[in-house]
């Protein structure tokens, strides 16, 4: 009876221990299904032209922050792969610790940051903070050595970011991020198709102002055609309560022919409410709602997405 219940007692851990193992492979192959690749700048040091230069890496990514922190942190700490460029992380810089709380990285430095030069531990510090900033989630970087943190002039711990650490004139202080975006062109036959597209967002404007930058410059496949023209500006782009109000220059209604005024239309309709917060799109033309565009089309109410258009 007593070897019964032990083998009753083996068999129920065995089967916890296999629904465990299960779970955690679940688990992580629906991470990685997630995950898809990304496009980061990585900052590194130029010691020829004393200064910080990006490299563009392909990360993979997830849905899990600190995965994703964790993933660019240690990409970022193999150093730069084009042996070309001149770029390099100074071997004094060794990433012993990291963790990120409340959009602030915390990196831990070995012992090896005090060695450099005044010149290049400013360097290196830019570096990473561009570099780890570069995600969406972090908007500051607090570095320490050996666990003491880095202070400023005030001797209290340096909240680093794009706007306090030196950085070169060439380079854009403000961040961005990467998101993919399904814009719509025209193709051979009069329809509309797709074409994802990843774009890096800036902060400083909305996705949907971003999508019809896009749209202006032009699809990047060969078999499909711009739909707008391209001396349109926008003059400010905003949704409120799932309307998009796209305020476009004069060009937009002047530069279109009556065979395509459809399709141009509808590549920035249908191309905007792939967002989740757009539903429909107002047109106005300098500030002004119009009554007519093309003669036959009525443009002084909202367009809802038409999937008819698409091929």
């Amino acid at each position: 009876m007593k070897n019964i219940r032990q083998v009753l007692i083996y068999a129920v851990l065995a089967a916890i221990i296999v629904t465990v193992v299960v779970l955690i492979f679940v688990h992580t192959k629906n991470v990685k299904l997630a995950e898809g690749t990304g496009t980061y700048n990585m900052y590194y040091v130029n010691a020829g032209t004393n200064s910080i230069e990006a490299e563009k890496r392909v990360v993979n990514l997830v849905n899990d922050n600190t995965l994703m922190f964790n993933s660019v942190v240690d990409e970022y700490a193999s150093g730069p792969k084009n042996s070309n460029s001149g770029l390099t992380l100074p071997p004094e810089i060794k990433i012993i610790d990291k963790m990120y709380i409340d959009n602030t990285a915390y990196i831990n430095l070995g012992g090896g940051y005090n060695t450099l030069a005044p010149n290049l531990k400013v360097l290196c510090t830019g570096a990473i903070v561009y570099t780890l900033t570069d995600l969406s989630f972090i908007n500051n970087v607090c570095i320490s050595v050996e666990g003491v943190p880095v202070t400023d002039s005030s001797g209290e711990a340096f909240v680093m970011n794009r706007e306090n650490v030196k950085n070169n004139p060439a380079i854009d202080p403000e961040k961005t991020n990467r998101q993919t975006v399904k814009l719509y062109f025209a193709d051979n036959s009069g329809k509309l198709m797709a074409e994802e597209r990843m774009i890096e967002v800036k902060q400083s404007l909305t996705l949907e102002n971003q999508i019809v930058e896009q749209l202006i410059a032009g699809p990047e496949r060969s078999t499909l055609s711009p739909t707008i023209p391209p001396s349109t500006r926008i003059k400010d782009i905003k949704t409120e309560e799932g309307i998009c109000y796209v305020n476009l220059t004069q060009a937009f209604i002047r530069n279109t022919s009556p065979s395509t005024e459809k399709i141009t239309i509808y590549s920035i309709v249908n191309s905007l409410t792939e967002l989740d917060n757009v539903n429909k799109v107002q047109f106005l033309i300098e500030g002004e709602k119009l009554n007519e565009y093309g003669g036959d089309i009525d443009f002084s109410k909202p367009f809802d997405r038409d999937e008819s258009l698409i091929r």
